[in-house]
């Protein structure tokens, strides 16, 4: 550890940062530790979680989830005992962890510790969790300090603190102008046409809108049109023109 420290960037803890939108907020305490620690929202967290592990939807994380998505931060973790039996069912309550640790708990040094099925921060004397909200004693009557604390995790930064692109909200795809939306429905109307469309959700939140002319697939077989799915508006227009011109 000694040999790093001149290299290494301080973290700190912080308030749960939830954002201002519906969006930016997520109420699990894996993207609360992710926030406390990076600054980013919980929505940013927990995107960046579920660009990691694939899933849809976080709640709760696992330890490879949350050290992976703090490694791409920029945040690495090390796994500490401090020469005690961690474990889920029998391992030190909080409480003795953090008598345990008095003195390896200086405040230049942030602890990432599960305890009770509960990710939370520890620097010092403080300590930050997604029911927290922000950094406070470990004192404070909210702590659970008789939970069982499983692992423990020394946070540390060789640089900047980044967030990744994949913790980044999605910008809402450009939709087609309303000229081309338009006159396709009344094309598609005119020559009796349904217009169907779709679309998939990606990992990091993105989404890829699909367009079918439902009966066109006709016009397929005959070489008239190329697909009867579409992925833009001006290009099913394109092919109900050539359609109608086919037809004329």
């Amino acid at each position: 550890r000694n040999a790093r420290e001149g290299n290494m960037t301080k973290l700190k803890i912080k308030s749960i940062n939830h954002g201002e939108t519906k969006a930016d907020k997520n109420r699990y305490c894996g993207p609360a530790v992710i926030s406390a620690i990076t600054g980013m929202t919980t929505g940013e967290a927990a995107r960046l979680i579920r660009h990691v592990s694939g899933r849809k939807s976080v709640t709760g994380t696992s330890t490879w989830e949350v050290k992976r998505s703090l490694e791409m931060c920029g945040v690495d973790s090390t796994r500490e005992s401090f020469g005690l039996a961690l474990s889920r069912s029998k391992g030190p309550t909080l409480a003795a962890w953090l008598k345990h640790t008095v003195k390896q708990r200086t405040a230049d040094r942030v602890f990432l510790v599960v305890a009770g099925w509960h990710w939370q921060l520890v620097q010092g004397r403080r300590i930050v969790c997604g029911i927290l909200g922000d950094p406070t004693s470990i004192r404070d009557k909210r702590v659970k300090r008789r939970a069982r604390v499983a692992e423990v995790f020394e946070l540390q930064s060789m640089g900047a603190i980044t967030k990744p692109m994949a913790a980044a909200k999605p910008k809402r795809a450009a939709q087609p102008a309303d000229g081309d939306r338009a006159k396709a429905k009344r094309l598609a109307a005119k020559l009796g046409f349904t217009i169907e469309s779709q679309y998939d959700t990606y990992f990091d939140g993105s989404r890829q809108y699909m367009y079918w002319i439902d009966g066109a697939d006709k016009y397929v077989d005959a070489g008239v049109v190329e697909y009867s799915c579409h992925y833009s508006w001006n290009d099913v227009l394109d092919s109900l023109q050539a359609i109608e011109a086919h037809k004329a």
